[in-house]
This record gives structure tokens, sequence and C-alpha cells, in this order.
């Protein structure tokens, strides 16, 4: 296959749909496909990601990584957009390079700098598949940045905005079965639901176990003695930070006699905030930054629980890359994490915005190495043999591309 794709994110920044399309560029790569990849300059921010060249160019056999002049979205430096100005970048290297299907990751996004759909009228010229992945609850994160007089208007001006745009897809791919619902219901008249979403199972947890994990990689070694307890994701308003912050400090009246560290890795706008907050003076409270997602199986593999306060999930990777590594989960009760985690089997769901269930069932968990270790061994012994989600992935453009050019299509 010759396959196009097109996104505004991907590495160094490290956040779900980058590294997703980093696993897919590799799969495509060792399978002899070739593949023209469209993605967001990240050299305007070197300061922050001084390896952003590692990126770009032919990163893989017959796999191109062309970045796009780009600018800072929603007012966030390190979230970057294509600018309009790439659209003749995108539209002659589609005709040179003659795809055979086009993919364009989060387009609704990518649809607020460029205010158009990059690679559509080609797709409808050589008539070749067009595919919309959606990625990201964009139309519950409007609360988490607008002002409150706007969220209203500004929820059903995306809910619009968002069926209009995949219904001009030949379809809309989707890795959960109730974000196929939720589009559905939108009147999204397209959706794929296949399970093409999720990290890697590469690494025997077993393999991974160092008891001076910490000391050896962060120099850190009086955290190893500790219960260690993960935040991992980006820092930003829509994981919702501010409910974290609120109530985490209140461990601190909690009778715990285990020693623990709350670990924060992540990058985003929040960070500062974050180590000012009452609870990262209150708590022994580490800050590791951003962890390429090379090293997150090992780091999940060393920490004790992995805590998200998140209600706006897709699909949760962080959580299904936990879960693999045997890491319970401490997460609210709400529609996505009922779609990963069993309460009280491989993890703990707390009553979404309750801040004394949250802290409650926290402390517990952390006072109790008995509890935490049976939910370790419920999720590893209830991991199966799975499909590499890029192998799926794989088949699902072939079989479009195969459609497509079947006789009397």
């Amino acid at each position: 296959m010759k396959v196009a794709l097109i996104s505004s994110t991907f590495l160094p920044a490290h956040e779900g749909v980058s590294i997703s399309l980093f696993e897919r560029l590799k799969k495509l790569s060792e399978s002899g496909h070739s593949v023209l990849c469209f993605v967001s300059s990240y050299e305007e921010i070197a300061h922050i990601y001084p390896n952003w060249s590692d990126y770009i160019g032919n990163i893989f056999p017959q796999v191109e990584v062309v970045a796009l002049p780009s600018k800072e979205w929603m007012g966030i430096e390190q979230e970057r957009n294509p600018q309009r100005q790439s659209l003749s970048i995108i539209n002659e290297a589609l005709v040179d390079f003659n795809p055979e299907i086009i993919q364009v990751e989060e387009p609704e996004r990518l649809w607020t700098t460029l205010y158009t759909l990059p690679g559509l009228s080609y797709a409808k010229e050589q008539k070749i598949p067009y595919i919309g992945c959606y990625r990201t609850n964009f139309i519950d994160y409007i609360q988490d940045y607008a002002p409150a007089w706007l969220v209203g208007i500004g929820k059903l001006t995306a809910t619009l905005l968002t069926k209009w745009i995949y219904n001009q897809f030949h379809s809309t791919l989707v890795g959960s079965q109730f974000i196929e619902q939720k589009l559905v219901s939108l009147g999204i008249k397209n959706v794929d639901y296949v399970k093409v979403i999720g990290p890697l199972v590469a690494h025997p947890p077993e393999n991974l176990k160092n008891p001076d994990f910490f000391a050896e990689f962060y120099g850190l070694p009086e955290v190893d003695k500790t219960v260690k307890v993960l935040f991992l994701g980006r820092l930003s308003p829509d994981k919702n930070w501010e409910f974290s912050c609120k109530y985490l400090r209140d461990l601190k009246a909690k009778s715990i006699a285990r020693k623990f560290t709350i670990l924060v890795a992540g990058r985003g706008e929040l960070e500062a905030a974050i180590r000012s907050s009452d609870f990262a003076h209150k708590l022994p409270t580490v800050m590791l930054g951003e962890v390429p997602h090379e090293q997150i199986p090992r780091l999940l593999t060393n920490v004790d629980l992995h805590v998200t306060s998140s209600l706006k999930e897709t699909f949760g990777r962080t959580v299904q890359e936990s879960l693999y590594a045997g890491t319970p989960v401490v997460a609210p009760d709400c529609e996505w994490t009922r779609n990963l985690v069993q309460p009280d089997f491989n993890g703990v769901l707390y009553k979404a915005e309750d801040g004394t269930d949250f802290i409650d069932k926290l402390a517990a968990l952390i006072e109790s190495s008995g509890d935490r270790q049976q939910l370790s061994q419920n999720a590893l012994s209830s991991q199966y043999p799975m499909n590499d989600p890029t192998n799926k992935w794989l088949e699902y453009l072939q079989e479009k591309v195969d459609l497509s050019k079947a006789p009397g299509l």
C-alpha cells in the first residue's frame, strides 16, 4: 500500500496520538508499505524539544515524515497545529506521492487552523478511501478551556462542526465501543469500530521489575523505599488536575503508616501550578517531567499505583498500559474507565468528582500492600494474547484499499 497520514501532533511530544502514530509508521515500514506522513513542526519550540529533528524525514525505510509550518494551538506553546500555508505543501506532496488511501488524525483539530479538511479534494479526485480517525473528546474539553458563559454555545457549535466534518469522510475510525455509540448518537453515519487503539504488549512485566529503579534511573533511592503513587499524562486542564490538586492534600490528614511518594510524570501548561499546589508542598512529591514512551512500561512496572482523575478519555492508553504491567489503577467511575477497569478486581473506582471517596480509597490502598498485590495479580492473570493494535489497523486500511479497487466500485 501507499498510505498518506495527516496529523497535528507527533513525537517528540509524548501523548497518545503521537505514540500510536509512531508505532503505526514503524509497522507500515516493517510490512513493506510506503508512507507519507504530515505532522506539525516542533522546530519552533526547539527550546522545549531539542530533539525535534529526530522525528522528521525518512525515520524508517519507505516512511517519510514531513514537518509542516506550525503555530501554537489553543494558546498553548507546546501544542502545535499546522498553519494554513501548509495546505500547498500537503497538496503538492500528495500529487507526487500518489497514495492509495489517506487517513487524518483528529481532523476537527486540524480544521481549526486549516479551515478545511486536508487531502479531501485529492481523495475525491482520485477516488481513494479517505478515513477520519476520532481520538479525542474535544467537545467535552470546551468547559476546561472556555469561559463559563461560552461553554453552552461552544459545545453546540463544536457538536455541529464535528458531525459535519466526520460525515465528509468515507469512514470514521474509532477504537472504543462507547465512542462508537456516542458518535452514532451525534448523527455521524460512517462509524467503524475496530480495536486499533492501545499499547503494544512487548515486555513481560516480571522482566522489568527493579527494586532500585528510582535510584538507578532518577537518582532517588529514597523513593524506592516508599509506596509509589503515579500520575501519568499531560499536565493540562482536560485531565481534571483541578480536582487532583484540590483533594490530594487531604491525604496529609489520613492515618497512613506507610511512607509514600506522589510521582507526577508529564508535561503541560499546568506544570507550574502543580509544583506550587498545596499537595506538592504538604506531601512527598516528585515531578519526573515528560517520560519518553519507550520508558513507560518500565516506569509503570516499578510503581505501586497509577492514579487518574480524568473524566473524558476516549480510550485511556496509560490506564491500559498500567493494567498490562500489573499496576492497579485508581480512577473515577465514569464511562471510559468502566471500559477498562473492573472495580475491585484490577483497580478501584471512586465516585466521580467526590473528593472524600477519592481520598478514602486512595489512602486505603496506600496502606494495604495485600490489597495492592491482589489487584496486581488479578490484572496480570486477566491478560490474554492480544492482536497488536497496529496490525488490526493495518488490516483495516488494506481492506479499505482492496474494496476501493474491487471491480465495479
